[in-house]
């Protein structure tokens, strides 16, 4: 499985999409398990990760959700990370920050029900304090190194995805393979699927920063979301 060359992933991913809307079933299908062991993925030795863009807007009420990062603080199941990320209003930004635990686990496959995966591909994300409920993450790619690319089970009738790069990777550029998965598992050649929250200005801002970073258009308008168990934030917040 480890010698698929790039070149037989690109051809595969381009037979299951369209021009637009992304393919959930590269999630799933077998040639792309050695891409989703979420396990390896959470024991990246560069442990900080920034939110680059996603396909839905957080902003609301003339505020912007910026600069968004998660780092792991504990190994093992449950892995604990702190989640940062500033809410600009164009005029003050204000610093957030908070723990989340995370439980990995098998993800139930829908079009190819009969295999069975070596390894947790998924995560439920809740608060430490006692929550019983979370939301739920799918890892659509990793190369283990520098990019991850979460679907959001809970959001968009479970299409919405995330794409993160790992802290050292220089100016926070995207990979030119994950932006390739990312465009055929996640929709491509609309604005839309790429709402950028983060660039490498974020890893300077702080809380008295009083000027938003300068990576984002006016805010968008945000669909309502089907209601969840818990009132966790994701880890795109």
């Amino acid at each position: 499985m480890e010698l698929v060359s790039c070149s037989i992933l690109f051809c595969i991913l381009v037979r299951l999409v369209n021009a637009k809307e992304g393919a959930i079933q590269i999630d799933e299908y077998p040639d792309y398990w050695q891409y989703q062991d979420i396990g390896r993925a959470l024991n990246n030795s560069d442990k900080t990760s920034w939110l680059i863009y996603r396909t839905y807007s957080r902003d609301s009420g003339g505020s912007r959700h910026l600069c968004v990062y998660a780092t792991v603080t504990k190994m093992g199941n449950p892995y604990t990370f702190e989640q940062g990320y500033i809410i600009s209003n164009g005029e003050k930004n204000e610093t957030r920050k908070t723990t989340l635990n995370a439980n990995t686990f098998k993800k139930e496959n829908v079009y190819t029900p009969d295999e069975e995966r070596p390894h947790h591909n998924a995560m439920r994300v809740s608060r430490p304090e006692g929550n019983t409920g979370g939301k739920e993450y799918r890892l659509v790619y990793s190369d283990y190194k520098q990019c991850d690319i979460l679907r959001v089970l809970d959001s968009g009738n479970g299409r919405d995805c995330e794409l993160y790069i790992h802290d050292q990777v220089p100016n926070l550029t995207v990979p030119r393979e994950c932006e390739a998965v990312y465009g055929n598992a996640c929709g491509k050649d609309e604005d839309r699927f790429k709402q950028q929250v983060s660039d490498k200005s974020c890893r300077n801002k702080s809380e008295d920063t009083t000027s938003p970073p300068p990576i984002m258009t006016p805010p968008e308008e945000e669909p309502p979301e089907e209601k969840t168990t818990t009132s966790t934030p994701p880890p795109g917040c």
